[in-house]
């Protein structure tokens, strides 16, 4: 991740609006120049996957131009707003309009000229100073924190599996793979790609300003990168490759893998031409985590992790500050980068900010990277890439190699942004495992299972250690018997879910002969031992069958005769209709994996869903039974399906469950009901 100088944010009057009363000629005076802000881009004009964006220590050179007021209940009228900003024009002398409002209710005010950062100090003391005003500050404009080699593609991913500098993430895929975690990105946007399509969930566009937005209008659901690109600068496609560290679909057959690419991605646009504001970026980690922002939709699918891969110059403020401990209030463990100016992370916001994971960027050898921010506040570090030791040792993402959005590739960038999804996708792991983690529990297990830095932290400050998702899954898995079946080894895939269900009580598996208990992994599961699985996942609840079996093919001396009336009493099965109006189980018939899905959801309550128009199978029609259920299941992240050409999933639905797959889709439904 890197911040480079700023370019100039062009002014534009339809960028405000003006304010219906005195305060519409209202003055904040002085001629206002740039405050040091957050990190530009600068094209390094060679070639390669994407233009380059150099490094550079120095302030970056945004005008600070627009601030954030909160007034109290006494002084929130446009006529006393008026007089706060007439009063302050008195004494410093340049005009401001107001152009929105915060998700907390404050007011975005800009300067018609651009200030110094004394005279941006100025504005701020003086708004401060008010007795009708909370609190103002500068809302400070952000960018995306990454720089490109300016290699040609390498077919490597280091970063995911390498002994000496990876961060083991083959090994923690043993335990999972992130299903049934959302996780926001925060970012430029995206840009469609097959090898992301299958796990991106609906997001929106937070960007309020037209210009920065380059699609002629504000917020809207659409969160599409239609490009970030700077004065010469070309677009850098960012948010694309970010979202492929963490959830590119992985065996496909096609392209990378993703760190949790069984992870949902949710896209929020807040970054757009050379950056963004804080007050977009600050609404959109608020509505991540489910909060409401006025006048949009709640967020229906909450994200659990919020990656930001941006940064800007300046203190943490109450707007951004607010947001996020919001976001950790509904258990979204909130992850950002350290900065790319090799200086103080402390410098630069939201890494400055409390109760964030804060990630700095280390090379292919181990060390600190050569752009990385350090201090204190920098909690562990991740891959971000260093090409300067070479152009595979940068990060292999997701992008975007068009002057617009449309056409897919796949290229490297480097900078603490590409560290931070790295992490994000390790806390989407963790969280796979143990739903109920805090962010603070999350953010200890990351640190404490960190290993010590293969090379060197030359400046110190780099955090803990380098991330070791391995070590971090395996110290949230549930403390289950390992082996618990004989025929059911360590490593095996859904080797955690089928120990879950021996030591929840939902499988007692088989006895065999030696005296050994085996779970059977591939047989496939019969109707009637999913009815004994379902009333154990109930908790057992006491049922009296009746001495008459509703069924004409189910005895009541039968197995599981108990199980299967509870689930007909319950409606979850409703069985087949036979002659003069009896009824029929079909006990030892194997359960098909759309049927599954049928009691899963009747199981859940049959909660209120509205299927998509389009199926996210490819190989299950709209009008097919059970579709509703089926999609369902999907949406929740309970089934995962199979990873098919072009990012398409499959779901086979007439293909038999095998009892190692209902373990996990059981597993996963006790995550949520």
């Amino acid at each position: 991740m890197t911040f480079g100088p700023s370019p100039r944010h062009p002014k534009s009057s339809w960028l405000t609006r003006s304010i219906a009363s005195a305060a519409a000629a209202a003055l904040l005076a002085g001629s206002i120049t740039a405050l040091p802000a957050f990190a530009g881009q600068q094209s390094d004009k060679t070639a390669g996957v994407a233009e380059a964006l150099t490094t550079d220590t120095n302030p970056a050179d945004h005008p600070a131009d627009r601030f954030i007021v909160k007034f109290d209940g006494n002084g929130d009228g446009t006529s006393e707003r008026g007089r706060t900003y007439q009063n302050t024009v008195n004494s410093l002398g340049i005009p401001v309009t107001e152009v929105g409002v915060t998700v907390d209710g404050a007011t975005v005010v800009e300067a018609t000229e651009d200030l110094t950062a004394e005279q941006s100090d100025g504005v701020v003391a003086a708004l401060e100073s008010r007795g009708d005003v909370e609190y103002a500050e500068v809302d400070v404009f952000m960018q995306p924190t990454a720089i490109a080699p300016d290699d040609d593609l390498y077919d490597s991913q280091w970063n995911l599996f390498e002994a000496e500098a990876g961060m083991r993430v083959d090994s923690a895929w043993e335990r999972s793979t992130g299903a049934g975690v959302t996780v926001a990105v925060i970012d430029t946007g995206i840009t469609e790609h097959s090898d992301l399509a299958g796990n991106i969930i609906p997001g929106y566009d937070f960007i309020t300003s037209p210009q920065i937005a380059g699609d002629n209008d504000g917020r809207d659901s659409d969160p599409t990168d239609e490009g970030d690109q700077c004065n010469s600068d070309p677009s850098s496609w960012h948010g694309t490759h970010v979202a492929g560290t963490i959830g590119a679909v992985a065996n496909n057959s096609q392209g990378i893998a993703g760190v949790a690419y069984d992870s949902q991605i949710q896209p929020i646009r807040a970054l757009g031409a050379c950056g963004g504001y804080t007050s977009d970026v600050a609404a959109a980690t608020l509505w991540a985590a489910g909060g409401s922002v006025p006048g949009l939709p709640l967020n229906p699918t909450p994200a659990k992790v919020i990656n930001l891969s941006l940064g800007g110059a300046g203190t943490c403020g109450t707007t951004f500050q607010t947001a996020i401990n919001y976001a950790n209030s509904q258990n979204a463990v909130v992850i950002t980068a350290a900065g790319n100016e090799n200086t103080f992370a402390k410098y630069t916001t939201p890494a400055n900010c409390n109760n964030v994971v804060v990630v700095g960027a280390t090379g292919r050898e181990g060390n600190k990277a050569n752009y990385s921010n350090h201090g204190p506040e920098v909690d562990v570090s991740a891959p971000g890439g260093d090409a300067s030791t070479g152009r595979s040792s940068a990060i292999l993402s997701t992008l975007n190699s068009g002057a617009g959005p449309e056409t897919e590739s796949y290229g490297y960038l480097q900078g603490t942004s590409m560290a931070t999804p790295h992490v994000a996708g390790a806390a989407a792991l963790m969280l796979s495992v143990d739903p109920s983690l805090t962010p603070a529990q999350v953010e200890a297990q990351l640190k404490a299972t960190s290993r010590p830095f293969p090379g060197v932290c030359y400046t110190g400050g780099c955090g803990t250690g380098l991330v070791d998702a391995a070590a971090a899954v395996k110290a949230v898995a549930p403390a289950v018997n390992p082996q618990p079946f004989s025929d059911v080894p360590e490593g095996m895939k859904f080797q955690r879910e089928m120990s879950w269900m021996a030591a929840s009580g939902i499988s007692t598996g088989w006895t065999e002969s030696d005296g050994a208990r085996a779970y059977r992994p591939l047989t496939a599961v019969n109707r009637d031992a999913m009815a004994a699985f379902m009333y154990r996942m109930a908790g057992s609840p006491a049922f009296t069958p009746p001495t008459r079996s509703p069924f004409a093919d189910v005895d009541t001396s039968q197995k599981f005769y108990l199980e299967m009336a509870w689930l007909a009493s319950t409606g979850i099965s409703t069985d087949w209709a036979g002659p003069n109006g009896t009824k029929t189980y079909r006990a030892l018939t194997p359960v098909n994996r759309d049927a599954m899905a049928a009691f899963m959801y009747r199981m859940a309550g049959s909660p209120a869903f509205t299927p998509p128009t389009r199926s996210p199978f490819a190989d299950v029609d709209t009008s097919q039974k059970f579709y509703l259920e089926m999609a369902w299941l999907a949406s929740t992240g309970i089934s995962t399906g199979w990873a098919g050409p072009n990012g398409t999933k499959t779901y086979h639905a007439l293909t038999p469950v095998n009892r190692d797959a209902m373990a996990a889709f059981m597993y996963r439904f006790s995550e949520d009901y």
